[in-house]
Protein backbone atom coordinates (compact mmCIF):
# COMPACT_ATOMS: atom_id res chain seq x y z
CA UNK A 1 0.00 0.00 0.00
CA UNK A 2 2.51 2.60 0.59
CA UNK A 3 4.75 1.29 -1.93
CA UNK A 4 2.04 2.24 -4.51
CA UNK A 5 1.76 5.20 -3.06
CA UNK A 6 4.66 6.48 -3.55
CA UNK A 7 4.78 5.39 -7.16
CA UNK A 8 2.12 7.06 -7.49
CA UNK A 9 3.71 10.27 -5.80
CA UNK A 10 6.61 9.78 -7.76
CA UNK A 11 4.54 9.96 -10.98
CA UNK A 12 2.89 12.85 -10.40
CA UNK A 13 6.22 14.91 -9.18
CA UNK A 14 7.70 13.30 -13.05
CA UNK A 15 4.14 14.61 -14.66
CA UNK A 16 4.64 17.83 -12.95
CA UNK A 17 8.34 18.40 -13.76
CA UNK A 18 7.61 17.22 -17.82
CA UNK A 19 4.65 19.19 -18.00
CA UNK A 20 6.83 22.14 -16.82
CA UNK A 21 9.49 21.72 -19.23
CA UNK A 22 6.99 21.29 -21.49
CA UNK A 23 5.56 24.58 -20.91
CA UNK A 24 9.15 26.32 -20.77
CA UNK A 25 9.92 24.72 -24.37
CA UNK A 26 6.85 26.37 -25.33
CA UNK A 27 7.19 29.55 -23.85
CA UNK A 28 10.57 30.13 -25.18
CA UNK A 29 8.78 29.45 -28.56
CA UNK A 30 6.50 31.69 -29.11
CA UNK A 31 8.67 34.18 -26.72
CA UNK A 32 11.73 34.04 -29.79
CA UNK A 33 8.83 33.87 -31.85
CA UNK A 34 7.23 37.31 -30.72
CA UNK A 35 10.68 39.42 -30.13
CA UNK A 36 11.58 38.25 -33.89
CA UNK A 37 8.61 39.75 -35.34
CA UNK A 38 8.61 42.94 -33.23
CA UNK A 39 12.58 42.85 -33.95
CA UNK A 40 11.35 43.03 -37.52
CA UNK A 41 7.81 44.31 -37.97
CA UNK A 42 8.17 47.14 -35.25
CA UNK A 43 11.98 47.52 -35.06
CA UNK A 44 11.27 46.94 -31.44
CA UNK A 45 12.85 43.94 -29.44
CA UNK A 46 10.89 42.88 -26.06
CA UNK A 47 12.72 43.82 -23.56
CA UNK A 48 14.22 41.29 -21.70
CA UNK A 49 13.69 37.82 -23.99
CA UNK A 50 17.03 36.85 -25.00
CA UNK A 51 17.80 36.40 -20.89
CA UNK A 52 14.52 34.97 -20.04
CA UNK A 53 15.31 32.28 -22.73
CA UNK A 54 18.95 32.06 -21.89
CA UNK A 55 18.35 32.21 -17.79
CA UNK A 56 15.10 30.19 -17.21
CA UNK A 57 13.31 28.69 -20.18
CA UNK A 58 16.34 26.81 -21.39
CA UNK A 59 17.46 25.76 -18.13
CA UNK A 60 13.93 24.63 -17.37
CA UNK A 61 13.23 22.86 -20.67
CA UNK A 62 16.79 20.69 -20.55
CA UNK A 63 16.91 19.66 -16.90
CA UNK A 64 13.21 19.38 -15.94
CA UNK A 65 13.03 17.07 -18.31
CA UNK A 66 16.01 14.28 -17.59
CA UNK A 67 13.74 11.58 -15.80
CA UNK A 68 11.28 11.11 -18.88
CA UNK A 69 14.47 11.64 -21.32
CA UNK A 70 15.86 8.57 -19.03
CA UNK A 71 12.47 6.69 -18.97
CA UNK A 72 12.38 7.04 -23.24
CA UNK A 73 15.61 5.24 -23.12
CA UNK A 74 16.96 8.34 -25.36
CA UNK A 75 20.03 8.62 -23.52
CA UNK A 76 23.20 7.42 -25.50
CA UNK A 77 25.25 4.53 -25.24
CA UNK A 78 27.55 2.97 -27.02
CA UNK A 79 26.92 -0.89 -26.94
CA UNK A 80 29.32 -2.44 -29.89
CA UNK A 81 31.24 -4.02 -26.73
CA UNK A 82 28.49 -5.44 -24.40
CA UNK A 83 26.34 -6.47 -26.39
CA UNK A 84 29.12 -9.52 -27.61
CA UNK A 85 29.84 -10.29 -23.97
CA UNK A 86 28.46 -13.49 -22.65
CA UNK A 87 25.39 -13.09 -20.70
CA UNK A 88 27.12 -13.56 -17.06
CA UNK A 89 29.63 -10.37 -18.41
CA UNK A 90 27.34 -8.38 -19.71
CA UNK A 91 24.98 -8.33 -16.47
CA UNK A 92 28.00 -7.93 -14.34
CA UNK A 93 28.56 -4.48 -17.33
CA UNK A 94 25.22 -3.28 -16.53
CA UNK A 95 25.79 -3.18 -13.09
CA UNK A 96 28.59 -1.53 -13.19
CA UNK A 97 27.36 0.86 -15.96
CA UNK A 98 24.39 1.57 -13.69
CA UNK A 99 26.15 1.98 -10.54
CA UNK A 100 28.28 4.44 -12.35
CA UNK A 101 25.64 6.71 -13.88
CA UNK A 102 23.88 6.66 -10.15
CA UNK A 103 26.96 8.06 -8.40
CA UNK A 104 27.52 10.35 -11.18
CA UNK A 105 23.96 11.49 -10.81
CA UNK A 106 24.55 11.83 -6.29
CA UNK A 107 27.40 13.74 -7.35
CA UNK A 108 25.50 16.18 -9.75
CA UNK A 109 22.82 16.31 -7.24
CA UNK A 110 24.42 17.61 -4.22
CA UNK A 111 27.11 19.84 -6.39
CA UNK A 112 24.33 21.85 -8.42
CA UNK A 113 22.14 22.06 -4.90
CA UNK A 114 25.01 23.62 -3.55
CA UNK A 115 25.58 25.91 -6.71
CA UNK A 116 21.70 26.61 -5.83
CA UNK A 117 21.75 27.14 -3.21
CA UNK A 118 24.59 29.95 -3.23
CA UNK A 119 22.84 31.77 -6.16
CA UNK A 120 19.79 31.92 -4.23
CA UNK A 121 21.17 34.17 -1.48
CA UNK A 122 23.15 36.28 -4.58
CA UNK A 123 21.48 39.60 -5.30
CA UNK A 124 22.47 39.32 -9.01
CA UNK A 125 19.37 40.45 -11.54
CA UNK A 126 19.18 40.42 -15.48
CA UNK A 127 20.56 43.58 -16.68
CA UNK A 128 17.49 44.03 -19.14
CA UNK A 129 14.74 43.23 -16.29
CA UNK A 130 15.09 43.47 -12.53
CA UNK A 131 14.63 39.51 -11.75
CA UNK A 132 17.17 37.69 -9.98
CA UNK A 133 19.05 34.75 -11.56
CA UNK A 134 19.35 32.89 -8.52
CA UNK A 135 15.94 30.97 -8.81
CA UNK A 136 17.37 29.55 -12.38
CA UNK A 137 19.66 27.33 -10.65
CA UNK A 138 16.75 25.76 -8.87
CA UNK A 139 16.01 23.53 -11.91
CA UNK A 140 19.25 22.09 -12.00
CA UNK A 141 19.39 19.84 -8.87
CA UNK A 142 15.65 19.00 -8.89
CA UNK A 143 15.80 17.58 -12.58
CA UNK A 144 18.80 15.69 -11.74
CA UNK A 145 17.09 14.44 -8.27
CA UNK A 146 14.22 13.34 -10.16
CA UNK A 147 16.53 11.60 -12.30
CA UNK A 148 18.47 9.92 -9.17
CA UNK A 149 15.50 8.96 -7.87
CA UNK A 150 14.17 7.21 -11.00
CA UNK A 151 17.65 5.42 -11.29
CA UNK A 152 17.54 4.11 -7.83
CA UNK A 153 13.70 2.66 -8.23
CA UNK A 154 15.03 1.07 -11.46
CA UNK A 155 18.32 -0.80 -9.72
CA UNK A 156 16.56 -3.67 -9.05
CA UNK A 157 15.96 -4.38 -13.14
CA UNK A 158 19.30 -4.38 -13.97
CA UNK A 159 19.58 -7.72 -13.18
CA UNK A 160 16.47 -8.66 -14.90
CA UNK A 161 18.10 -7.28 -18.01
CA UNK A 162 15.32 -4.72 -18.43
CA UNK A 163 16.26 -1.56 -16.97
CA UNK A 164 15.41 1.53 -18.32
CA UNK A 165 19.28 3.03 -18.58
CA UNK A 166 19.35 -0.30 -21.25
CA UNK A 167 15.99 0.53 -23.23
CA UNK A 168 16.25 -0.46 -26.61
CA UNK A 169 14.03 1.81 -27.85
CA UNK A 170 16.87 4.23 -28.51
CA UNK A 171 18.82 2.98 -31.75
CA UNK A 172 21.84 1.05 -30.95
CA UNK A 173 24.75 1.05 -32.99
CA UNK A 174 25.27 -2.58 -34.75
Amino acid sequence: MALNFLRKLLSLCEFVLVCSAVAATAAMMLLTSADALSRYLLNSPILGAYEITEKYLIVAAIFLGLSYAYRGGVFIRVTFLVDRLPPRWKILADHFAHALSLGYCLILVAATAQQAWLALSDTTSMSALPVLTGPAYAFVPLGFLALTVLMLIDLPRVRRGNALLFAQDAPAAT
